[in-house]
């Protein structure tokens, strides 16, 4: 018999051991006596039920062959899925940003104003873009049954000046029946409220981050002279929700607003409502930007306190909470089956960024940065076929510290950003490591002690 090597055995309680198949999210808890036998290889003390069931939930196979062409099956069918991953687009209009963040990377870059050429000229060239690498997808794999995705970000892109610009990317959009969000801080959203309500079938949510009370927010998310943004991002997403704007909000959490957190809960359950079209999550933040490392909490520290805190305040569980093996973990408690990964994120699979400055990227963090950035697309089209394939053979198939790591269904690679201010180039040829064994065991045990 052999028993998969990707497994993780958390110590429980009452002589217990918590047992997950990392590779499809099956777990069971196990007397220690099972434990051991498991460990030590003794599979023919075991009783023939524990075996039918180590079976079928694949802890464990016949042998060492019948295991490999599972995995080889695995590899193949994921393989095939992330090619023919939907493409998505993200479309950068302006770098302009009527704020002034303290941990706000593009600041770094020194990235200012916005294209070259008349912008509703530059849109054309994005969506003419848009159309090629459509065109060669559907060549290669047909006409995908899935939304494609545009992305409208910045700097700022919904600054007040920017409104004939957005409006005449809704347009291109709503031309080609494709769908789109944005990612703003929310000053100026009032001002295009009209545009929205006219493109409902288009809009499908807007991202806002708001990082804590009025106090703490208003010392993070400044305009230039200053003044904080608190008060009128608040009233923008108050209109957003009247108009039935789905609006998804992200929390920037560091050690400077984490013990604040439930005071936010409290604020947007007041607010709010409970608004179904509002999404609140935290993010741990990973790169302090223009900020430093000082303030970044370990993500293992960071996922108790905010635990710690949901104890306290039930509130805190309106936020969805992006630690690293969530969605890992979320399949479990909601026993739907796993979908393991090769690969991170879209930046590895069918991703394009194209900017106000002709420039093509395949990563979010990386906009603005000539050192990241792939090619041009204005006044010719040049793309690195070179760095391209860095990117698509950024898997767990290719580099070699992952091709053995039992997290490699989890992790895909990690990802290459998470430090991105720390070079002028992103390194994408090697992997970028989590502390996955204590992150698994923290969620797990926080869950379990709280549903018990």
């Amino acid at each position: 018999m052999f028993f998969v090597r990707e497994v993780e055995f958390i110590e429980y309680e009452n002589s217990e051991y918590i047992m997950i198949n990392l590779i499809n999210g099956a777990t069971d808890i196990i007397e220690k006596s099972i434990y051991e036998k498991i460990i030590n290889k003794e599979f023919d003390n075991l009783n023939q039920d524990v075996i039918d069931n180590l079976l079928e939930r694949k802890y464990l196979f016949s042998d060492e062959n019948e295991y490999n062409k599972f995995i080889e099956s695995i590899d193949t069918k994921l393989e095939d899925l992330e090619k023919r991953a939907t493409p998505n687009f993200l479309v950068v209009p302006s770098y302009a940003c009527n704020l002034h963040c303290i941990y706000c990377y593009e600041q770094t870059y020194m990235i200012k104003g916005t294209t070259d050429i008349d912008p509703l000229k530059m849109v054309d060239l994005q969506f003419e873009r848009i159309d090629k690498i459509m065109k060669q997808y559907e060549t290669k794999y047909g006409k995908t049954k899935e939304d494609i995705r545009i992305t409208i970000m910045g700097g700022e892109p919904l600054l007040r000046c920017n409104i004939k610009t957005i409006a005449y990317i809704f347009e291109q959009t709503k031309k080609r029946n494709y769908s789109l969000d944005i990612v703003s801080n929310g000053v100026d959203l009032n001002y295009y409220i009209e545009l929205f309500n006219e493109y409902k079938d288009t809009l499908k949510h807007i991202q806002i981050t708001v990082d804590g009370v009025k106090d703490i927010h208003d010392k993070r998310r400044i305009f230039h002279d200053g003044r904080g943004s608190f008060d009128l991002i608040m009233n923008n997403i108050k209109l957003s929700l009247q108009n039935n704007i789905q609006i998804v909000l992200r929390v920037n959490v560091d050690s400077t607003n984490i013990n604040e957190l439930s005071d936010l809960a409290d604020t947007l359950i007041k607010e709010f409502n409970y608004d179904k079209n509002l999404l609140p999550y935290l993010y741990l933040l990973q790169d302090g930007g223009c900020s430093g490392e000082s303030n970044i909490v370990n993500e293992k520290v960071g996922i108790e306190k905010i635990f710690e805190l949901e104890d306290k305040n039930p509130n805190m569980a309106i936020f969805r909470k992006k630690f690293h093996p969530a969605d890992f973990i979320e399949s479990i408690f909601n026993d739907v089956p796993y979908q393991p990964v090769l690969r991170h994120c879209g930046a590895a699979k069918n991703q394009f960024i194209l900017d106000c400055k002709s420039n093509v990227y395949k990563c979010w963090h990386g906009i603005g940065n000539n050192g990241y950035r792939v090619g041009t697309f204005y006044p010719k089209y040049e793309i690195d076929d070179e760095i391209i394939n860095q990117w698509f053979n950024r898997s767990v198939k290719v580099l070699d510290k992952c091709k053995n790591c039992k997290y490699r269904y989890i992790c895909g690679t990690g990802c290459p950003a998470a430090k991105h201010m720390s070079d002028d180039k992103m390194d994408i040829t090697s992997p970028s490591c989590v502390e996955y064994n204590e992150l698994i065991k923290t969620i797990m045990l926080e869950k379990l002690k709280r549903i018990k």
